[in-house]
């Protein structure tokens, strides 16, 4: 049986659905959210540092300001996404789609790029 996930003291099963959840300034570091369905949700300033989110769906969702350093964005789908603002140092972003994504400003540096789809649609081999 897997295990449930707790997020401010709400039980999130595996694979959870928390489509438009607002979740601003939420402190999620080193959160398990492997595959969670966060389309369309604000996570503005939320803390996601070292964070599982490896095939989540974010597509649309608003992560501006956002702590992401060394969290694994493995395979998730960031299309259309706010990332302005956000910081993505060291970030696992292999296989992410960052299609029409916003980020002005994001932070990358030390990010791990391969089949990485960039907001411009180009294809980002770098960590291959």
């Amino acid at each position: 049986m897997a295990e449930a996930k707790v997020i401010k003291g709400h039980r999130l099963e595996p694979f959870a659905s928390c489509v438009g959840a607002s979740l601003e300034h939420a402190r999620l570091n080193g959160a398990n959210l492997y595959s969670i369905d966060l389309r369309g949700a604000s996570l503005i300033g939320a803390q996601l540092a070292g964070a599982h989110l490896a095939e989540a769906r974010l597509a649309g969702a608003d992560l501006s300001g956002a702590d992401l350093t060394g969290a694994n964005l493995a395979g998730a789908d960031l299309e259309r996404a706010n990332l302005v603002g956000a910081e993505l140092g060291t970030a696992n972003l292999r296989r992410t789609n960052l299609t029409g994504a916003r980020m002005m400003g994001a932070n990358t540096l030390g990010a791990r790029f391969c089949k990485t789809v960039m907001p411009d649609l180009r294809v980002n081999d770098s960590h291959c």
